[in-house]
């Protein structure tokens, strides 16, 4: 039993979808397909049920899950504890991300930075911006992707990457659906859905209705994007999302969604962030600087 082999089983726990984790961890579908069989073989029983397209976790899986997740924070401190005896040369850097990332190009910038420096490897560390931020703050990592910079970002260096228009999205069966484009005061009766300490929707109703001192419904969850657009698929509620995120999920996960452009201008921004004042390693410097060049390359 490896560490490798417990992060791919927690992986398509996490996604329940081999595809969806192993772009998480940046390796083969037929790789994850081997770890899980290899965890299966070795334990004597079935993880997962395999019915039609879709997995779930047997009993036996979930009372694994636990040594699992268990064994991997164990792996992780470990890590942490260690790093006072690493080198600033160490040839691995971690870096947290915001789970929306992978659709921006994260697995191109990795394999482009992989390909020039082949000694440094990089670990991620995929989570809501929120617990991004407050992992950066108590030096979990040092350098992050984040959409928005909270309270404290005069505490920290930061980079813009690139912007992407909001669109609304709704079910596929939403009063909505024959609308193209819809002005977001004309939705004010609608339940919107948000993800757990994300500012966007209520700064961006703060700059509809503001001035009227009304904000629509907002229900947020603890969870992933990709939850979020699940439950609006099954008509839960509304939510505004970058557009190449929505179209992504439409288009590679869930049709049953509807995406619809906003007659106002609003858009999200992505940044890579560090605090300040503090040195990073000369392998975080050069991932930090070929980052920056990178996505500059990609808007030019």
């Amino acid at each position: 039993m490896t560490f490798e082999q417990l992060k791919s089983f927690l992986a398509v726990v996490k996604h329940n979808h081999f595809t969806l984790a192993s772009q998480e961890l940046f390796i083969s579908q037929s790789s994850i397909s081997k770890h899980i069989k290899a965890l299966e073989k070795e334990i004597g029983i079935e993880l997962f049920k395999r019915e039609h397209r879709t997995i779930a976790l047997t009993p036996a899986g979930e009372e694994f899950l636990i040594f699992a997740q268990k064994s991997i924070e164990s792996y992780d401190k470990m890590q942490r504890d260690l790093c006072k005896y690493k080198s600033e040369e160490s040839e691995v850097i971690t870096i947290g991300v915001i789970d929306t990332m992978i659709e921006y190009g994260l697995a191109a910038l990795i394999g482009d930075f992989h390909k020039e420096y082949p000694n440094i490897h990089i670990e991620l560390i995929e989570r809501g911006n929120n617990s991004i931020l407050e992992y950066l703050n108590v030096s979990k990592f040092n350098l992050a992707f984040v959409n928005d910079l909270g309270s404290n970002n005069k505490a920290m260096d930061s980079y813009e990457l690139f912007s992407d228009n909001l669109v609304m999205v709704t079910s596929e069966n939403h009063r909505f659906l024959e609308d193209r484009t819809i002005a977001l005061d004309k939705t004010s009766k609608e339940k919107y859905i948000s993800l757990s300490g994300d500012p966007t929707l209520h700064n961006i109703f703060l700059n509809v209705w503001g001035n009227l001192n009304f904000f629509p419904s907002i229900s947020y969850i603890d969870s992933q994007t990709k939850t979020l657009l699940a439950l609006v698929s099954e008509d839960m509620g509304v939510t505004l999302l970058p557009d190449t995120i929505a179209t992504s999920y439409k288009n590679n996960i869930n049709s049953h969604i509807k995406v619809i452009n906003l007659f106002d201008d609003f858009n999200a921004k992505t940044y890579l962030v560090n605090i300040k004042n503090k040195k990073l390693s000369k392998n975080e410097t050069l991932f930090k600087n070929f980052a920056l060049k990178w996505f500059d390359n990609q808007s030019s």
